[in-house]
């Protein structure tokens, strides 16, 4: 399974590549050396917008451009398991399923009268749910999807 760790220049793509289920580790704050040498340790892509940075083993650099279009050129490029809504987008953590009771203090009582299915990250605790956000969520990796299977 590739793994990646995105340097700070990409956030927002780290968040969208989690929301996929690919296991994105974020390091906004690390210097190039430190970033190396944990994309080593942890056996990871390194992928950045750093010219210099890419041109070290084991870099791979994307262009400034959506996030969208970056995870198009990373899944074109690289074999890339998609699991959809199993990781955390905060923290990288698996999500599993759980149920309603044990979260219900948690959320917004309007959520609790609207849902039943529910997900919380194992690492940071962070409690998921098919809310208004979902359908743009699942419309958006779909897309990317299907620009990766155009020719």
């Amino acid at each position: 399974m590739t793994k990646f760790l995105l340097d700070r220049m990409l956030g927002q793509t780290t968040k969208w590549l989690r929301l996929m289920g690919v296991d994105a580790e974020y390091a906004p704050e690390v210097e190039d050396d430190e970033l190396l040498r944990i994309a080593r340790s942890e056996e990871r892509i390194l992928i950045t917008r750093d010219k210099e940075l890419a041109k070290s083993k084991g870099v791979f650099l994307v262009p400034k451009a959506t996030p969208e279009k970056i995870i198009h050129i990373l899944l074109k490029e690289f074999d890339v398991d998609i699991e959809p809504m199993t990781r955390c987008s905060k923290c990288n953590s698996i999500v599993e399923s759980v149920d309603k009771e044990t979260v219900k203090d948690s959320i917004p009582e309007g959520v609790l009268e609207r849902c039943n299915e529910y997900w919380r990250c194992i690492g940071c605790g962070q409690i998921y749910w098919k809310g208004t956000h979902w359908e743009y969520i699942m419309a958006t990796i779909n897309n990317i999807l299907n620009s990766v299977k155009e020719p």
